[in-house]
């Protein structure tokens, strides 16, 4: 083993293990260079790769990471994506993510997990915010993140921003999640 692949962020290779033996979850590795790297990524995070998704609504993870600098330490994000099968270009605007209401400000527990933003006329806020589920998901493995895309993939991502080792059942609540989104009403 070469000092390259010593230093290498092994994230990826870590969520693959977890997904495959801890949720059993059909889940390989995909090449580099995909166009699903580029989706959510923004000028200060590099990807370190896609995993493929043999069944359910999810179809492909990407691991996205901001390296350490002086003032912060490293981040990482995981992309979830939910394509739509039809005319991207009738994909409605959704942009919701979760509110953890906390017992005590900034450092307090997590109490309480409620969904804002725009989610159109599809109800996915009060429908996501009711499901006591979600709610334990998003205390667990934090903040998550819906948004619609029409670019470089056409459906929707699930983000969460943190990395995370899902059990079966913290998978079977994210297909749930999925679920909820391509059952969703859309506008005409």
């Amino acid at each position: 083993m070469g000092i390259k692949e010593r230093i290498r962020d092994k994230a990826r290779d870590e969520l693959i293990w977890s997904l495959t033996n801890l949720a059993g979850v059909k889940a390989q590795m995909s090449e580099r260079g995909r166009p699903e790297e580029k989706v959510e990524n923004s000028w200060y995070q590099r990807s370190l790769g896609v995993i493929d998704i043999t069944d359910g609504p999810i179809k492909w993870i990407s691991i996205l990471k901001r390296d350490r600098s002086k003032d912060s330490p490293p981040k990482w994000w995981v992309v979830m994506g939910i394509p739509f099968e039809g005319n991207g270009s009738s994909v409605e605007k959704i942009g919701i993510k979760t509110d953890r209401k906390k017992n005590f400000p900034l450092i307090g527990k997590v109490v309480d997990v409620t969904w804002k933003g725009d989610d159109g006329v599809s109800g996915l806020i009060n429908t996501l915010s009711q499901d006591v589920a979600i709610k334990e998901l998003s205390k667990k493995i934090g903040n998550l993140e819906i948004k619609s895309q029409s670019e470089i993939f056409q459906g929707w991502t699930l983000t969460s921003d943190k990395k995370f080792a899902p059990t079966s059942q913290d998978w079977e609540v994210i297909q749930s999640i999925a679920k909820y989104i391509l059952s969703a009403p859309r506008a005409l």
